[in-house]
């Protein structure tokens, strides 16, 4: 997570400094709201750096359950047909990505607004990425 330098004296990334005793995370987030209190940062001084700790905010949880169901026929000893279905995230979990990890204290970031594989430019089939059906047949000989 880093903020920006808004001075005008010259841009860089730093971490911000951690509000002693304020949790990072809002746990009933929404879209409106984001997911990181962004009271709970602050800028650092003018040529410090932040106290935030590298990698001491998580993004939220992941769950995605997959199901596939196969069923073989044998209709000699050399020729067989398999009919497959394959459910990814079966029940339509949203799993967002990271927060927007550029946080201006007390106005802005921590926002959620994609998945994992939009954010990573693959959509649909993905983690993260709604209900997916696929279907499969194939002739073994």
């Amino acid at each position: 997570m880093t903020v920006n330098d808004t001075s005008g004296r010259f841009y860089f990334n730093q971490r911000p400094n951690a509000g002693p005793g304020v949790d990072p995370i809002i746990h009933n987030w929404n879209a409106s709201t984001g997911y990181l209190n962004v009271n709970a940062f602050s800028q650092p001084d003018f040529g410090s750096f932040g106290n935030l700790g590298r990698n001491s905010i998580y993004g939220p949880g992941y769950k995605n359950l997959d199901f596939s169901i196969t069923k073989q026929t044998q209709f000699a000893e050399h020729l067989g047909l398999q009919v497959r279905a394959e459910f990814f995230n079966i029940f339509n979990h949203p799993n967002f990505a990271q927060p927007n990890h550029n946080v201006d204290p007390g106005i802005s970031g921590g926002e959620l607004t994609q998945t994992p594989d939009v954010a990573q430019t693959n959509p649909g089939l993905g983690g993260g990425g709604p209900r997916v059906i696929q279907l499969g047949l194939k002739l073994l000989f």
